[in-house]
């Protein structure tokens, strides 16, 4: 079951493609489909709520053990968000995963960016052109080429 909540971002149906791809990543994994998929947007919040049978983990043809259920969760916020930025141009930046296998009940949480948010931003430390120049006598440093 899917369920995508009402906000700015429900028209272009990110929350549904990012279901999407959650479904998919959990059963290449597991083996088998997840009880239920939401996903509930606000302001530039996305949240991946995944419902599985925790007794269905490690039975039929796949045996996943904890080592690898943790693994293949903490992969999953970085697969999402380059499948949607692959097909969709849009960026979501992971935030926090939360997963509890005893209830099975896994959150995934996501920051939805702004289409020209890479245009507004100077935060790359790593840019030598984001540094403001030094205001000391010495000559700033230059990238030779």
């Amino acid at each position: 079951m899917l369920e995508v909540t009402n906000s700015r971002f429900s028209g272009d149906d990110v929350g549904s493609l990012a279901s999407d791809v959650l479904t998919e990543l959990y059963t290449v994994v597991c083996g088998h489909r997840p009880t239920a998929v939401r996903a509930y947007h606000e302001d530039d919040a996305l949240l991946l709520m995944l419902r599985f049978d925790p007794e269905a983990i490690g039975v039929g043809p796949l045996d996943v053990s904890d080592g690898l259920l943790d693994s293949a969760f903490a992969a999953m916020p970085g697969m999402i968000a380059s499948a949607i930025e692959a097909r969709t141009g849009r960026w979501l930046l992971p935030g926090s995963l939360s997963v509890c296998v005893e209830r099975g009940l896994a959150v995934f949480a996501f920051s939805a960016m702004d289409d020209d948010a890479d245009e507004h931003s100077d935060d790359d430390l790593f840019r030598i052109d984001a540094v403001a120049p030094a205001t000391s006598t010495r000559p700033a440093l230059r990238l030779a080429s």
